[in-house]
C-alpha cells in the first residue's frame, strides 16, 4: 500500500467512527435549542399571564393556555416542562405538544396554569436540519476526500519522479542525476540530502576503482618479481634439500597470494558492475571448451565424466559466463577423489554438476561465503563459489547445493523463477 492510500485509508475510517458521533450530536443539539426555544415562548406566556393576573384578577386571552385547575394540593414541584401527546379531532390523530405547568392564583384561588406548544413542525424542523446537516457533512468529507487526492498527487508528483530516476540509478553512468524540485521544504530538503549522497558515492566508486586497479598493478608487479627470484632459487644447485623445499613451499605461497588477489579484485570488479556487456553466450560451447582445458587433470585423477548437455544460450558477459562454468566445474574437480565421477545436466531451465568427493561438515549457507572450504584441499582458496555467487547474484541467476553423503550437487538455475 502506497503513503498515499494508506493516509487517506486512514482518514477514511477516523471519520467512519467520527460520522456516526457528529450525527447523533448534531440531532441532540438541535433538538436542545428547538426546545429552549419553545421553553422560552411558553416562560414569556408565563410572564404576560402572571402580569395581567397581579394587575387585573383575570385570566388574559392567551393562545397558548391549555387549561387551569384550582387546587388545594401542594404545589412544590411546579413549575414544570413536559412533553405530552393531545389528540386533536380537526387532525383525528394525537399531536406532540409542550407543555409547562406553573402555579399562581385567582381570587385567593390557588390554580394550576398549563401551557401548550405544539412540537409537530418543531420535529419536523429538527428532522429537516438533522439530514440537512448530515448531507452536508458528508459532501464535506467526500469533497476533502478528492481534494485530498489531487492535493497528494500534485505534491507527491515531484517525489515519485525522484524515485523513479534514483531506481534506474547507476553509478558507472557520466551523466549526473538531475532531481526534479518542490515547493515543499522536507521534499527540497530531502533532494539535497539525496544529491550529496550520489556525489559522496560516486566519488568513493571512483576512488574504489582506481584503489583496485592500482592494487592489481602495484601488487602483482612485485609478486611477478618475486616469483622469478624464487625460479632462479629453485634452479639453483647450491641448496639443500632442507632449503629447496622452504623454497617451494614460498613459491606455492607467493603463487596462492597471486590467485587470493586477483580474486578479490575480481569480486571488487563484479560487486561494482563493471561487467556491463550483455550477449548471447553458448553455454554447451563454454562446458565443452572448459572440459578440453581440463581432460589432463581429469585423467591424471582418473575421474569418469559423463554428461548430458543441450544446445542452450543465455544472456550475460562471455567473460563472467566462463568463470561461472569453469569454477563450477573447477570446483567438482578439484574437491574429487581419486577415481570419482562427475556427472554434467544442462537444459534451458539449469545447469546440474554432480560429483564425488569428501564428506564436508561446512554449513550449506555458509559455502558461498568468502575463504569458506568445502574439503581440505590445499590449493582451494575459498573464494571460487564467493565470485559465482556475485556472478549469479548480477544477472539473477539461482545457485543450490545439495550435499548427500559423499555426493554434490551444484544446480544453477538461469531463471531463479523455476527454482524447485
Amino acid at each position: 500500500m502506497n503513503l498515499v492510500k494508506k493516509t487517506n485509508t486512514n482518514y477514511l475510517v477516523f471519520l467512519a467512527f467520527l460520522f456516526p458521533v457528529m450525527v447523533i450530536v448534531d440531532y441532540f443539539l438541535i433538538q436542545y435549542i428547538v426546545n429552549s426555544e419553545v421553553e422560552e415562548i411558553l416562560l414569556h406566556e408565563q410572564e404576560r399571564i402572571t402580569f395581567h393576573l397581579d394587575k387585573e384578577g383575570k385570566l388574559p386571552a392567551s393562545n397558548y393556555l391549555f387549561h387551569t385547575i384550582p387546587t388545594d394540593e401542594s404545589l412544590e414541584h411546579l413549575p414544570e416542562f413536559r412533553d405530552t401527546l393531545l389528540y386533536e379531532g380537526y387532525a383525528n390523530k394525537k399531536i406532540p405538544y409542550r407543555t409547562y405547568t406553573f402555579s399562581s392564583s385567582i381570587d385567593s384561588q390557588p390554580v394550576k396554569i398549563t401551557l401548550k406548544h405544539v412540537l409537530l413542525e418543531i420535529n419536523e424542523l429538527i428532522w429537516f436540519l438533522f439530514l440537512t446537516t448530515s448531507f452536508i457533512t458528508f459532501l464535506l468529507v467526500l469533497g476533502l476526500y478528492f481534494i485530498n487526492q489531487k492535493v497528494y498527487q500534485r505534491a507527491w508528483k515531484p517525489f515519485f519522479e525522484n524515485l523513479s530516476k534514483l531506481k534506474n540509478y547507476d553509478v558507472t553512468q557520466k551523466h549526473p542525476v538531475y532531481l526534479e524540485g518542490s515547493q515543499i521544504k522536507e521534499f527540497e530538503e530531502l533532494n539535497t540530502v539525496i544529491t550529496t549522497l550520489i556525489d559522496q558515492v560516486k566519488k568513493d566508486f571512483q576512488n574504489l576503482k582506481e584503489f583496485n586497479e592500482n592494487i592489481s598493478h602495484e601488487i602483482q608487479t612485485p609478486l611477478a618479481i618475486i616469483r622469478n627470484k624464487v625460479v632462479l632459487l629453485l634452479e639453483s644447485k647450491n641448496l639443500d634439500k632442507k632449503e629447496l623445499k622452504n623454497v617451494e613451499t614460498l613459491y606455492q605461497q607467493i603463487n596462492k597470494l597471486s590467485k587470493i588477489g586477483k580474486s578479490l579484485i575480481l569480486i571488487s570488479r563484479i560487486e561494482n558492475q563493471e561487467f556491463k556487456r550483455r550477449e548471447r553466450v553458448d553455454v554447451h560451447a563454454i562446458i565443452e571448451n572448459i572440459l578440453s582445458n581440463m581432460e589432463e587433470i581429469i585423467n591424471f585423477k582418473n575421474l569418469k565424466v559423463s554428461t548430458e548437455l543441450q544446445t542452450v544460450s543465455i544472456e550475460c558477459d562471455h567473460i563472467l559466463a566462463d568463470i561461472l562454468f569453469t569454477n563450477l566445474i573447477k570446483n567438482a574437480v578439484q574437491h574429487n577423489q581419486d577415481g570419482g565421477t562427475i556427472h554434467l545436466l544442462l537444459t534451458e531451465a539449469k545447469f546440474e554438476i554432480t560429483n564425488t568427493g569428501e564428506v564436508s561438515d561446512i554449513a550449506t549457507e555458509k559455502l558461498f561465503q568468502r575463504f569458506q572450504k568445502g574439503s581440505s584441499a590445499k590449493e582451494s582458496l575459498g573464494l571460487g563459489l564467493a565470485i559465482t555467487q556475485k556472478i549469479c547474484e548480477i544477472y539473477g541467476f539461482q545457485l543450490d547445493y545439495v550435499r548427500n553423503e559423499a555426493l554434490h550437487t551444484f544446480s544453477l538455475f538461469f531463471n531463479a523463477d523455476t527454482t524447485v
